[in-house]
């Protein structure tokens, strides 16, 4: 009884062992067969590669080629203390000339006042027709220190008046009219008379009564506009002089 126990239970296992062995293969497909299912496919590319070890060693340039000398750079430049001392002296020199030629004109403009002062004492008013009254020397100190200026004659002597108090101004011919003033009938002359010309070819103005001057004595007269429009002393223009204005 108990032999047949055993001997059922072997048959037992063996049946069991059976049933696994006929059911393991099916699994594993199976198995194998949703793992294949399930895999991706990716496309397919081709990477390009270099030889990096090729262009590393590539040092062809141009034989003018530039790689920044050291002339090139904007570097701040010092100055040697020989070089500041050769600007300060030469500073120095150019100072000193200008100031010598600051000098030199300042001289200068003192030799022409002292000039101006010779040739006013050369023609006194002892030396003209009769000497002069207050009002003419006035009037003539102011002409005389306009020598060289630049202005007509009609501005020269209304300046020369105003010295002597007397505002008045206007066209060569309209100086007959100067108050306090008359026309001269005997021909003479006398220092800080107005000298009115007529016809003088355009050299001092137009066709008619065209410059006006004024007189200092000894056959002189100070014009404007002469030469360029320059204040100057000469003579009296005889041939065109046509009247002579006396203020007492």
């Amino acid at each position: 009884m108990k032999t047949n126990s055993v001997i059922s239970s072997m048959v037992a296992v063996c049946a069991a062992a059976a049933c696994l062995f006929a059911f393991a293969p099916a699994a594993s497909a199976a198995s194998v067969q949703e793992t294949v299912t399930s895999t991706k496919s990716f496309p397919a590319y081709t990477q390009v590669r270099k030889d990096f070890a090729a262009e590393a060693t590539s040092t062809d340039v141009a034989d003018d080629a530039s790689w920044g000398d050291v002339e090139s750079l904007n570097v701040p430049q010092t100055k040697s203390q020989a070089e500041k001392d050769a600007e300060a002296q030469k500073k120095a020199q150019e100072e000193a000339a200008q100031k010598a030629a600051e000098q030199a004109r300042s001289q200068s403009q003192s030799d022409a006042a002292a000039s101006r002062n010779n040739s006013r004492s050369a023609l006194s008013y002892s030396d003209s027709e009769a000497t002069a009254s207050a009002g003419a020397a006035a009037s003539i100190d102011r002409a005389y220190s306009l020598i060289g200026g630049s202005m007509d004659c009609t501005a020269l002597v209304t300046k020369a008046l105003a010295a002597r108090g007397i505002n008045f101004h206007g066209w060569p011919e309209e100086y007959v009219n100067v108050p306090g003033g008359y026309v001269v009938t005997d021909g003479s002359l006398q220092p800080g008379d107005i000298l009115i010309y007529k016809y003088t070819n355009g050299a001092n103005g137009g066709l008619h009564y065209d410059h006006v001057a004024l007189y200092v004595g000894g056959g002189k007269a100070i014009h404007g506009g002469w030469n360029g429009s320059n204040v100057a002393l000469a003579g009296i223009l005889a041939s065109k002089l046509t009247t002579v204005v006396r203020i007492p």
